[in-house]
Formats: structure tokens, sequence, C-alpha cells
């Protein structure tokens, strides 16, 4: 793979959670924004993508989600 910027546009339909990993939490301009680092679909080149937080709600699922993560 060249040093060349990624031209592709991402499409939520070929992500997936097992794909991306949390580079950083930190907080900007008085809102949370998560780093993730996620591979382009079409040509594998490795994406940082910043998401601001909109919505927080209760899940309905158990901590911790991988436990041999935390093991």
């Amino acid at each position: 793979m060249t040093s060349m910027e990624c031209p592709h546009d991402l499409d939520a339909e070929y992500l997936y959670p097992s794909d991306a990993d949390v580079l950083a939490i930190d907080e900007s301009d008085g809102s949370i924004r998560i780093t993730l680092a996620l591979p382009c679909p079409d040509c594998g080149a490795g994406l940082s993508v910043d998401a601001r937080v909109e919505d927080v709600e209760e899940g309905d699922f158990e901590l911790p989600l991988d436990e041999e993560r935390y093991d």
C-alpha cells in the first residue's frame, strides 16, 4: 500500500464492530469525541475516524462485553 490517502467513501453496510478499535476518548468543545481505528472496506487502508457523542442511553447488555479482553 502506498502512502496516498484513501479515496473511498465509508459505507456503514460494510463496517463491522469487530473491525474497529477505540484509539482515544476526548472532550472537545463541551462534547465527547471518540476516535476509532478501522480499515477501509475497499482498499484495507487504516483509517482514523472521529465520532461525536450526541445521545447517551442506558444499554440493555451486561458488562464486560468481551470477558477475554479483561482477563
